[in-house]
């Protein structure tokens, strides 16, 4: 495998994003056009009670990353919160780390390369097991996504030399062994573990070129075609028979039984129950986008914070969100009404799904 093209592929059109200065996103049947909701409408769906479970901190198993006190010259490194509030660095290695991401069963972290001060090579894929041991580098490659049993990591890579487009591979977590799945690109397993979806470039009839949406069997390698609108991105729902598709600002929710427009934003989210889904619709005046959470039917919960980076508590009860600027900090929402609940240095949060 080559080196790693450091760049995230990202549709945001934002011409498409605002809604006219209205503080929540479209619901209506035409994607581009706000309906015009001064309030958020209550979510038929149940939600908690409390954002926090009782005798857990706020931001409890919440991995980040930072740059540990007191070092010289330091690369990032990945923390982890606590039950009681108090924060555990997990990698330690001089190479450093960022990027987390929790395997299923919160036994293991994978992670990309440091900041800065990193020795490693760009585009370093490495894991660490949750107590800060067995740090190893597995593979070049970009935004690693654990499979459903923990097994494997679904990664994206460019050759830099041949400057081929990217390629996507599936690495052997215990044996670092890689299996070339040809070319594409943003790369996500489906719920069953048996299946990924994937974007790729294809030719079209007038001799141009666009990318489609497929989805891949590994067992056969049989590939299936989902769409062709370029620059388009689908977003799995967690019983895998349903997902949104992102394309041109706004959000499509494609269903078993049919296909519905169901909001004007980005960024989508879905809550690991798969009862509703935080979008990003516009943006502040510190270009940090605005949020907003949605139930399945596309009516508003609510739509009164900010962040990036969006990631759900496994419980559902809470959000992580970055705040970039003035200073890069990390923001926990309660879920049910968007209100801040704590506020804590660092970057990229990650909460296991």
């Amino acid at each position: 495998m080559g080196r790693i093209l450091l760049a995230a592929l990202v549709a945001l059109a934002l011409a498409a994003c605002s809604t006219g200065g209205t503080t929540s996103p479209s619901v209506s049947a035409q994607p581009t056009a706000s309906p015009g909701v001064d309030e958020p409408v209550a979510s038929p769906s149940p939600t908690p009670t409390s954002p926090v479970p009782p005798g857990e901190h706020a931001a409890a198993g919440l991995a980040f990353v930072t740059f540990p006190d007191g070092a010289d010259d330091p690369a990032s490194q990945i923390f982890v919160v606590e039950a009681d509030g108090s924060l555990r660095q997990v990698t330690g290695a001089a190479e450093g780390a960022s990027h987390p991401a929790w395997s299923p069963d919160r036994s293991q972290i994978a992670f990309g390369p440091a900041k800065v001060g990193s020795s490693a090579l760009t585009g370093q894929i490495g894991v660490v097991a949750a107590d800060g041991t067995g740090q190893r580098a597995l593979s070049v490659g970009q935004n690693p996504r654990w499979s459903p049993d923990g097994t494997r990591l679904l990664v994206q890579e460019v050759d830099d030399v041949t400057s081929e487009p990217l390629s996507i591979w599936v690495l052997d977590v215990a044996t670092a062994q890689a299996t070339d799945l040809g070319q594409g690109f943003n790369p996500q397993w489906l719920p069953d573990g048996e299946r990924i979806s994937f974007r790729r470039m294809v030719d079209t009839d007038d001799g141009s070129f666009a990318d489609a949406i497929f989805v891949m069997t590994l067992a056969t390698g049989e590939i299936e075609e989902l769409g062709t609108e370029s620059e388009a991105d689908v977003f799995w729902l967690p019983d895998g028979s349903s997902y949104l598709v992102h394309h041109d600002g706004a959000l499509t929710l494609v269903e078993p039984d049919g296909t519905r427009p169901f909001a004007t934003g980005f960024a989508p989210v879905i809550s690991p129950d798969g009862t509703r889904v935080l979008l990003a619709y516009d943006f502040d005046e510190q270009a940090i986008p605005r949020l907003a959470v949605l139930d399945l039917e596309g009516q508003t919960v609510w739509s009164s914070a900010v962040g990036q980076n969006a990631t759900w508590s496994p419980d559902g009860t809470r959000i992580a969100v970055e705040i970039p600027v003035p200073e890069p900090s990390i923001r926990i929402l309660d879920a049910a009404t968007g209100e801040t609940v704590w506020e804590m240095d660092g970057t990229e949060p990650a909460w296991a799904d």
